[in-house]
């Protein structure tokens, strides 16, 4: 191996380095500016600029969650507090921070350009979303998290700050000799400086060192984890960065599934499901059969479900019984990964035994208000919303004459990294804003996290630029003395993995075998089936495979070894989901949120009972109980290198908001920063 010395490393510094280039980084680092630090101390390290969720997703009417802002529909930030956390698993203060603060972040995209629609007197129109009672949802069509990423960028390129481009984030650098660990850098490869053959000095070449008073982690959600995901290919994920860092996280049992195409990813929710579509299975010998119909007792029922399927997107444990929306992603569901079908919408076509006037009255309401009454779900939607098929025209696919292919997908993790109501984590100095932050609780109303990547970027920006500005950090000899071990046991790694010799008797894979099968077991045990039986030995083998990666997998270039980071990055955070799923299990917990929780046996204790799917979906059977635990947080860390959980109670929403004069004393003098 190779020889290094650390001083020959450049070492870059900064007072904030923001790794991620999404809305949520990019938002942050405007308002780094705007609270004072030098544009030329703040750096995004991005491993693709334009490569994350929020410049690549969308569905018919991407949502902006906010307080109500028109007419005289009464509205309060406590009370949109109060029905951000009512579902549970989330805390009141956090809540009331992104309610308060949402009014603010939703009027600076508004000056930086976004178009959110306004009537003739100014007032901010809205609508409801899922888990709403209000109409405090607004939109500015398919590309609202577009248009913002594209509105934050030319603000930072404007504020002239420097965007590191084509650099993966492989260690978040701590230092554990403090009473409270800091984090005090980054250690990153230049991806497009790694050649095509092996060879280890080109390795560590492309090695980049970041040294930093801040760190903010707005990296996105574990995308590269699912078999189906709405992520763009391009967002893969990095809470491994969070959890070698040593960090606390929350919730990762909670996520959000729901129906999307797949090869196109694209929510198919609002008018897709609203203009009555027909839903196809195929099997491998080419067979159709339009597939609710088993499951529903009348095409009215059918029809309901459908239509409330458009805006109660999200899967939802509680929407199975009594024929609900969710039971057609249940069916999709056992379609794909049961039988292995392949499913499609159908637009050209109604489903079977249609008849407008067996259309559930909430369906003929809203269609006839909109003006769209027509014969077919094409003509339907042509008069709601003739974007929806512009949008798959862009995109090579063409709904008017060919069947849409879709699945249940993953969407979004509620769950993530803990941190404070600054949205600081426990280790000093490194925060985390965006999906990576776990703020959200079981349910959330749909928009609402991308509210909530704005507010955590500004919170982190005025803790940072009222406590932490100063450069007051480790000088150089110290920084050194403390990453040399880091580094050369990252080269050490990277130079086992790559070069070595292919063994008997031992199944390796190369990258994409391995995706498969980190992806295949999430299928299993973390999506919207949640079964306990095997999942703690199928916990043992992610662990083994974690241990033995260098050995288990084959690679044939330097450009492999972001592959490698990649998947020991996502066996990390699979370990930890599936570690959390487990705790779960064992706490007794009951199916909520976007997952059934599957168990052989009932406990008495909690008044456990079977909720049992119609037809086929009877192997579904899955656990409804009052053990709701929605006023605990569930936590996990590492702790001297054991697993351990804690179940946090969840704070209330704070009621006493102080007198002014206070108030205005503890602003002016920045003790609310502290």
């Amino acid at each position: 191996m190779t020889d290094i010395n650390i001083e020959d490393f450049e070492i870059k510094e900064f007072n904030t380095i923001i790794i991620g280039s999404g809305a949520a980084g990019l938002n942050c680092a405007i308002h780094l500016v705007d609270e004072g630090i030098d544009h030329s101390k703040i750096a995004i390290i991005t491993e693709k600029l334009g490569g994350g969720t929020s410049f690549n997703s969308g569905s018919d009417k991407q949502t902006y969650y906010k307080v109500s802002l028109i007419g005289d529909q009464l509205d309060s930030p406590v009370e949109m507090a109060n029905d951000l956390c009512a579902r549970g698993a989330m805390h009141g203060d956090i809540a009331l921070i992104e309610a308060t603060n949402s009014i603010r972040e939703f009027f600076h995209l508004v000056q930086l350009g976004v178009p959110f629609p306004h009537d003739q007197f100014g007032g901010f129109v809205g609508y409801k979303t899922d888990n709403d009672p209000k109409q405090r949802a607004t939109s500015i069509g398919p590309f609202t998290s577009q248009k913002m990423g594209k509105c934050l960028l030319k603000e930072v390129q404007k504020k002239d700050i420097v965007i590191f481009d084509n650099h993966y984030a492989l260690n978040i650098l701590v230092d554990n000799t403090k009473k409270r660990s800091e984090a005090i850098g980054v250690i990153c490869i230049k991806t497009d400086e790694l050649a095509s053959e092996k060879n280890l000095e080109n390795i560590i070449n492309s090695i980049k060192i970041f040294k930093a008073r801040n760190i903010i982690m707005a990296t996105g959600g574990p995308a590269a984890l699912y078999k189906h995901s709405v992520y763009p290919e391009s967002q893969r994920g990095s809470l491994g960065l969070a959890i070698k860092a040593g960090c606390k996280l929350q919730n990762l049992t909670e996520s959000q599934f729901g129906l999307a195409s797949i090869k196109f990813r694209w929510n198919v929710s609002g008018s897709y499901q609203q203009v009555i579509p027909r839903y196809v299975s195929i099997d491998k010998n080419g067979n159709e059969i339009e597939f609710l119909e088993k499951y529903f007792p009348s095409f009215h029922q059918l029809s309901k479900a459908i239509f409330l399927k458009g805006y109660q997107w999200p899967f939802n444990a509680e929407r199975i019984e009594n024929f609900g929306s969710s039971l057609i992603d249940l069916a999709v569901y056992y379609e794909t990964e049961i039988l292995d079908n392949k499913v499609y919408l159908d637009f050209t076509q109604n489903p079977v035994n249609y008849e407008e006037t067996m259309l559930d009255p909430i369906t003929i309401e809203y269609l006839s208000n909109s003006n769209a009454l027509a014969s077919t779900p094409l003509d339907r939607l042509k008069l709601l919303n003739p974007k929806a098929i512009q949008l798959y025209i862009e995109n090579g696919i063409d709904i008017s004459k060919e069947y849409l292919q879709i699945a249940v997908c993953n969407q979004h993790l509620n769950g993530g990294i803990s941190g404070d109501i600054w949205w600081e984590t426990n280790i000093k100095h490194l925060f985390a804003i965006g999906e990576t932050n776990g703020s959200h609780g079981i349910y959330r109303p749909g928009g609402s996290a991308l509210n909530s990547g704005q507010v955590g970027g500004l919170r982190a920006a005025q803790k940072i630029g009222n406590v932490y500005m100063k450069m007051e950090s480790l000088n150089r000899d110290e920084f050194l003395q403390l990453i040399a071990p880091e580094l050369s046991l990252i080269i050490k790694n990277i130079n086992s993995v790559l070069f070595k010799k292919s063994l008997m008797n031992i199944d390796q894979m190369a990258p994409p075998q391995f995706w498969e099968t980190i992806q295949d077991r999430m299928s299993k045990f973390g999506g919207i089936i949640r079964p306990v039986k095997d999942l703690f030995e199928e916990g043992k083998n992610v662990i083994k495979q974690i241990y033995n990666l260098n050995t288990l997998l084959i690679l044939q270039n330097n450009n492999e070894i972001i592959e490698y980071l990649r998947i020991r990055d996502a066996l990390l955070t699979q370990q930890y989901i599936l570690e959390s799923i487990l705790n779960f299990h064992e706490s007794n917990g009951k199916s909520r949120g976007s997952y059934l929780i599957i168990r052989d046996k009932l406990n008495e204790s909690f008044n456990e009972r079977y909720v049992i799917p119609p037809g086929d979906l009877i192997q579904f059977k899955f656990i409804m109980s009052d053990n709701i635990l929605k006023g605990e947080i569930q936590t996990i860390q590492s702790q001297a290198g054991i697993i351990k959980f804690e179940w946090e109670k969840v704070r209330d929403i704070p009621n006493e908001f102080g007198w002014f004069e206070n108030i205005w004393k503890d602003f002016t003098n920045g003790s609310i920063f502290q």
